[in-house]
């Protein structure tokens, strides 16, 4: 899957100044497409599928291992695992994977 980005940061760089930068130095349609997918590359990561898949694996691991008293940093019951399973699921796909969350 290709890497997500923040469609209205991405909007609000071109607004300012930037495009008109580029519409005026820019002198073909290939340089301009050049310059555009640069600036698309630049964007910083907003939601990254494959490390929040990566951290669901983890928890798998955890999950399928035996119980352990302390699976997430927290006693674990065993009344409480499916709980406790999704709260953890939440909170990953919420942080998406990017800066460490």
């Amino acid at each position: 899957m290709g890497r997500l980005i923040d469609a209205e940061t991405l909007k609000q760089e071109l607004y300012q100044q930037w495009f008109m930068d580029i519409l005026l130095t820019q002198t073909s349609s290939e340089d301009m497409f050049y310059a555009l997918a640069q600036k698309i590359d630049q964007q910083p990561t907003a939601y990254d599928t494959d490390k929040v898949v990566e951290q669901l694996e983890e928890v798998e691991k955890i999950m399928t291992s035996p119980v352990n008293k302390d699976c997430f940093g927290e006693e674990c019951k065993a009344s409480d695992c499916m709980v406790c399973l999704i709260s953890k699921a939440i909170e990953i796909v919420k942080g998406g994977g990017v800066d460490g969350n």
